[in-house]
């Protein structure tokens, strides 16, 4: 999973409410995925519930949540917070 950000500064916020819970590792954005920053955080599908409810009370305004998987044909998908 991937969460892409149109702010350096939402980046970091984000990397900092995160950082001691979930494992995550900050990353330049794929290039499939469109404008941004150019930083994303990358974390495991099986952490995405905890990621959800962590960032819950966030503004997630210009921060994306995207399915990303190398061996598709199309490597990313967008995906709704609220699902």
């Amino acid at each position: 999973m991937l969460i892409v950000f149109e702010s350096t500064h939402k980046a970091i916020r984000t990397e900092r409410l995160l950082l001691d819970r979930i494992d995550i590792d900050m990353i330049p954005t794929p290039r499939e995925i469109g404008a941004s920053c150019g930083l994303t955080i990358s974390f495991e599908i099986a952490d995405l519930e905890a990621v959800k409810g962590l960032l819950s009370r966030e503004d997630k305004t210009g921060i994306d949540l995207y399915h990303y998987n190398k061996s598709s044909e199309i490597k990313a998908s967008q995906r709704s917070w609220e699902d």
